[in-house]
């Protein structure tokens, strides 16, 4: 049997525009052994970089193993476990109509739940739960990393 993971994730964008330098962190904590992955865009969304921390989190785990996902992000959990059933039926759109957005990454978390067995927890963030505060931070370093990046 594969071994339970545990998984933190979150996403960060740094200022107001639609599209900003955004980071995405997490730490997968397997048995004693802790893992950190993380990275950044120079131009996304905040929901983006939510769903690309859990999907890079997932992917770095074998097909069949076993995972529980805190994150802070009510979007994610929402999506994942109530709305992609309806937004797969309704071809993609939502209950108004619009297109979904970031519907390739909501497909790619979908495959990469369906081969996995997971299990999603919704965290109040910065409410003292010591991963999520790390992974918060992890991410924000990252989203201001881009951020510095770019040119002026």
């Amino acid at each position: 049997m594969l071994p339970h993971a545990i998984i933190y994730s979150d996403g960060a964008c740094i200022g107001k525009a639609a599209l900003r330098p955004g980071g995405w962190a997490a730490i997968i904590l397997i048995g004693q052994a802790e893992r950190i992955i993380l990275g950044s865009h120079p131009a996304t969304t905040i929901t983006a970089m939510e769903l690309t921390a859990v999907i890079h989190a997932l992917e770095a785990l074998p097909p069949g193993s076993r995972a529980i996902v805190y994150t802070d992000s009510a979007a994610v959990v929402a999506g994942i476990t109530e709305r992609l059933p309806w937004w797969r039926s309704r071809g993609w759109r939502t209950i108004k109509g619009h297109k979904v957005q970031d519907r390739v990454l909501w497909q790619q978390l979908a495959e990469l739940a369906a081969t996995r067995q997971v299990s999603w927890v919704w965290v109040k963030g910065h409410a003292g739960n010591p991963d999520n505060e790390r992974v918060d931070t992890l991410a924000r370093a990252q989203a201001r990393s881009g951020f510095e990046q770019e040119p002026s």
